[in-house]
């Protein structure tokens, strides 16, 4: 039987909205001690990096760093917050060209096309959703219904998130329950009541929630990062005819968190060499507590000599998934590196490059990133005169 002695009575489910962050002042204090500048310099920097159009919020400015004294003038200007990585991946797949946003987005739909076509995604157990014909899977209709598959049916280690969500919203793992009990044990090392967390699903997450087995990862990222699944942020762009790998990081996840997600105090982000799938470089924390390591601080295993397993399969898999829908110039991909290799966890119409100014320390918009995204947007607007070029009318 389940330990029960402590029950959680609080919130369940993962929400990042719960995290405190430090007051703007001790940021601005923060920064000026770690670079040696003065708050003066400060002001004046995140009064012109956030006046801009699409411009920094002046949290974004301390998350991504952008304060550090060795980057010029022109080089804080290359970064861009979720405002501007928005309006870019408008431009890089524009509304005009693109009419499947909510299908690309869609965790249910989606992985059901890749199953379709044969590439590989996570395997789905079942799913409460109250107006969705799901097929052949078990579709929970209510909090009772939740609790019965939990209770009865549901196969662990088990993994849920809504349908729509983003950053780890409303994600939980599920390692054992106590149906007796009303118990459920979870990674994080909380006791939860069954019932208690159906309710939450139902009440916060009425337009969907999915159960997905969880996926058995690669042991090379296993022995390396802990068991949670890590996976890797991968973006593709079509700036001709075919899909090409513009980034990738690995998402390393916190010891104690249910997911990879870097908000998650003591994850780790590495970024990866889009060639080899080798680490160049791994960060951990945020702003002035942002800190470059080489040892992974569990496992100790050097991170730098670390190249990703079937990097090349990985690497495929993302660009036939791209594939699939040509007219989207730039897509973000979750992949996990299963024990028989790679696997698409989730597709992002509008991927936030945040991962990868985080990852690497520069701008989105700096020179080698803005020419692929030029050839992008140059393409978008071919397709869209030829779009309108061939349109027919009705009638004289």
């Amino acid at each position: 039987m389940l330990d029960q002695a402590h029950p959680e009575t609080e919130k369940i489910l993962t929400d990042r909205r719960l995290v405190k962050y430090k007051p703007f002042a001790k940021l601005v204090e923060a920064a000026a001690r770690e670079q040696k500048i003065g708050a003066g310099r400060i002001f004046r920097e995140i009064v012109g990096l956030t006046a801009r159009k699409a411009g920094l919020t002046a949290d974004e400015y301390f998350a991504y760093r952008v304060y550090r004294a060795d980057l010029s003038r022109t080089e804080k200007r290359e970064f861009v917050g979720a405002r501007g990585s928005f309006e870019l991946n408008r431009k890089l797949s524009p509304p005009g060209l693109t009419q499947m946003r909510g299908f690309l987005g869609d965790k249910f739909g989606f992985p059901a096309l890749l199953q379709q076509t044969g590439l590989p995604t996570t395997e789905i157990q079942a799913a409460f959703t109250t107006d969705r014909f799901i097929g052949s899977l078990p579709a929970l209709k209510n909090a009772t219904d939740i609790v019965s598959f939990l209770s009865e049916t549901a196969k662990f280690p088990l993994f849920g998130k809504p349908v729509k969500g983003a950053q780890a919203l409303g994600t939980i793992r599920i390692d054992a329950v106590d149906a007796a009990s009303d118990i459920a044990k979870l990674h994080d090392g909380r006791v939860v009541a069954i019932s208690a967390l159906s309710e939450e699903i139902v009440r916060d997450f009425p337009d969907g929630y999915l159960f997905q087995s969880v996926v058995e990862q690669h042991p090379v990222l296993t022995e390396t990062a802990g068991e949670i699944l890590a996976t890797m942020r991968m973006v593709t762009v079509i700036e001709d005819t075919a899909p090409t790998l513009l980034y990738a990081l690995w998402k390393m996840p916190s010891p104690k968190a249910m997911s990879d997600n870097f908000w998650q105090d003591g994850s780790m982000l590495s970024w990866l060499n889009v060639v080899t799938g080798q680490v160049e470089r791994c960060v951990t924390g945020g702003g002035s507590d942002q800190k470059e390591i080489s040892i992974h601080p569990v496992s100790g295993k050097d991170l730098l000599q670390m190249r990703m397993p079937h990097w090349a399969e990985a690497t495929d898999l993302v660009k036939k998934a791209h594939a699939l829908f040509p007219v989207n110039g730039c897509l973000g991909w979750d992949v996990a590196i299963g024990k028989d290799g790679p696997l698409i966890v989730e597709c992002n119409t509008n991927p936030g490059h945040d991962f990868y100014q985080i990852g690497t320390g520069r701008g989105a918009l700096n020179p080698e990133m803005q020419a692929v995204f030029s050839r992008v947007i140059a393409r978008n607007k071919a397709m869209i005169a030829s779009l309108t070029k061939r349109k027919y009318k009705i009638g004289r």
